[in-house]
């Protein structure tokens, strides 16, 4: 209990890089690129080892591919935060996060040890046993490895993590570097320290690096050894080229990683640390592939494989392009009478009027009420409301033209465009309404720190984060889906370009690749966001009910009860007809489910969020009478 009480940490403050701003800016360029290049690298590794089916089949390469797995990851736990950070100086990582953080980095980090270990075996059977080595590193043999490197990594670092995580903080509560490192943590530990947490981190890093150290120097010395005694002087050279790749990139990785944290960290200057861990945490998997690949000659065939077999693809395209004929296609549209037409007309057009009128309406009124647009919901409402304007612009138009004119003919590129605009904008609209979940979740769980975590910055950080994500989710799923073969008939059962009509026009046999891109698009997008917004709505729930008054409750609920309604709105029928297969649903249900989602909800949305809110009334009534003093001075004028 008196641990508890004195613990006061509950968050921490990354102090990261002390630079000015100019300088962050050009840290931010230079980092960006070199994860973009890092991610690029290891991703062509895996492509081309997946790909090939040599490479496939050799020991090293299985093994290689999988190291190009663990360097993603590896990457990605510290670069994004460390990017952010740049980006928005937002600098506050929770208790809980970064603990996180420290876990997966360290046990990334230990599961490469392991990783480099099992090369190093692999380059001693192949070098000192070859006449064993097949039999051996059989691929069910490497992929145990592999499992085996990712399990030790993993388990060994949850007792120190845990043991470091219990001891009481007291604050200060800033940690002198760019990602949530044992050093400057246990640093803010309160005296006296527990022994326990420290013998254990320090045993665990000692274990860890110098028994995979001393395994690798061993199998690299056999191997040295070997070659010098038996070996013929041109595979010799050839030989020692390739072990000096290997022993490149041990020595580019445990050359830092043993001088931080076997070396006790109070005799290093935190400058040097943060310049030693950026080495290895983001230059490293930017590296190695290059020293894997830069001079092998079993890549470069595998590249030329790939090459031919990607010339031979597009010859084998083009003569399926000359057996396409489908060049445009028809939207069917509603089939219904004349005079139906006409209602729809008309009915359809008001509803698009109304809810662009709407939209604009949001826009202009939180952009002009100096009070809203401080306010983190309404900046995010006013930009969902741009939102909604452009996905409600994405079908409306054109299906108002078709029933005015009757012209049901849309070009190939044209359909497309529209599939890929249409479902970026709602994917998008997915991650503003995970946005808003976590505005609402800050803002009630954890009222204190609201403010400075929800700044107006850190909005529109989300705002552009869910815009990227949204139009970069379905790039790969449309393109493949547009490079497939359509031969006719050229008719699709729809108002719009929709992918299950679409897929049912593709000359058969259809390939997987499309198919299962959609799909997962589909299921990532639209489940993962549905369980963020559940999980974030459940936590506020459960806030209210046990630390609220009533009125309080009540007025909290009240404003939560909408966002959920809009939540509903659009999940609901979303998820019934994309994550459902679409052969079980009739046509005409889907012409309708669609029709509510695209036209119905952007004219619903406004009126749900602003009907009975007071903020909103207050924002209308101040700028009526800013109107009416503005008038009055005219006239007077």
């Amino acid at each position: 209990m008196e641990l508890a009480n004195r613990t006061t940490v509950q968050e921490f403050i990354l102090l990261g890089f002390e630079v000015g701003q100019l300088q962050r800016l050009l840290l931010l360029v230079f980092f960006t690129l070199l994860y973009t290049l890092a991610m690029a690298e290891n991703i062509t590794i895996i492509t081309l080892v997946r790909l090939d089916t040599h490479l496939a089949r050799l020991p090293m390469y299985i093994l290689l591919s999988n190291f190009s797995w663990l360097e993603i990851c590896y990457v990605s736990t510290t670069v994004p935060r460390m990017l952010f950070d740049l980006a928005s100086s937002h600098k506050i990582i929770f208790f809980s996060f970064c603990f996180l953080q420290f876990y997966i980095f360290f046990s990334l980090g230990s599961t490469e040890c392991f990783f480099l270990s099992a090369m190093a075996l692999d380059r001693y059977l192949a070098i000192c046993h070859p006449l064993r080595y097949p039999q051996i590193m059989s691929p069910n043999f490497c992929y145990a490895l592999v499992t085996v490197c990712w399990v030790l990594g993993f388990v060994t670092y949850i007792v120190p993590v845990t043991l470091i995580s219990k001891m009481s903080f007291c604050g200060p509560n800033i940690i002198d570097h760019f990602l949530c490192d044992p050093g400057p943590i246990l640093a803010l530990a309160c005296p006296a320290l527990a022994t326990a947490p420290l013998v254990s981190q320090i045993f665990m890093d000692i274990l860890v690096i110098l028994g995979n150290i001393v395994f690798i120097v061993l199998s690299y010395g056999s191997v040295i050894v070997t070659l010098m005694k038996n070996s013929r002087k041109g595979h010799r050279l050839k030989s020692f080229s390739t072990i000096s790749f290997h022993l490149m990139v041990v020595t580019l990785f445990y050359g830092p990683v043993a001088g931080l944290y076997v070396v006790p960290s109070g005799e290093i200057d935190s400058s040097v640390i943060k310049i030693v861990t950026v080495f290895y945490t983001a230059v490293t998997p930017f590296l190695n592939p290059m020293i894997y690949c830069l001079r092998n000659d079993q890549v470069k065939e595998a590249l030329c494989r790939l090459w031919r077999r990607k010339t031979m693809f597009l010859k084998r395209k083009m003569e399926m392009a000359n057996r396409t004929t489908v060049q445009e296609f028809i939207l069917l549209g509603f089939e219904v009478g004349q005079p139906q037409h006409l209602l729809l007309l008309i009915f359809f057009t008001f509803l698009y009027v109304l809810a662009i009128a709407e939209n604009i309406i949001i826009i202009m009124l939180v952009h002009l009420d100096t009070r809203l647009s401080r306010l983190p919901m309404y900046i995010l409402l006013s930009n969902f409301s741009w939102l909604e304007i452009c996905y409600v612009n994405t079908t409306m138009p054109r299906m108002l033209l078709d029933l005015a004119l009757s012209n049901k003919i849309i070009s190939f590129s044209s359909c497309f465009l529209q599939f890929y605009i249409f479902f970026s904008l709602g994917s998008t609209e997915c991650f503003f309404l995970s946005s808003m979940a976590l505005d609402r979740y800050l803002a009630i769980c954890h009222p204190l720190r609201y403010p400075q975590i929800m700044s107006p910055n850190f909005c529109y950080v989300l705002v552009t984060a869910s815009w990227v994500l949204g139009f970069l989710a379905y790039i790969v799923p449309v393109t493949l889906i547009s490079k497939m073969s359509f031969c006719g008939p050229n008719v699709i059962d729809h108002f719009l370009c929709d992918p299950g009509p679409i897929l049912g026009l593709a000359c058969p046999p259809l390939p997987k690749a499309p198919i299962i891109s959609l799909i997962f698009m589909d299921v990532v997008v639209i489940l993962g966001n549905i369980v963020f917004a559940v999980l974030s709505y459940v936590s506020v729930i459960v806030t209210l009910m046990k630390n609220s008054s009533k009125g309080n409750r009540v007025k909290s609920f009240s404003t939560i009860s909408f966002h959920l309604l809009v939540i509903t709105l659009y999940y609901g029928p979303a998820a019934g007809i994309y994550i459902r297969p679409g052969g079980e649903t009739d046509s005409n249900v889907t012409k309708i489910v669609t029709l509510f989602y695209t036209a119905i909800t952007p004219f619903l949305n406004p009126m749900i969020y602003c009907l009975r809110n007071d903020q909103v009334k207050e924002a209308l009534l101040r700028l009526w009478r800013r109107k009416a003093v503005f008038l009055k001075r005219k006239v007077t004028v």
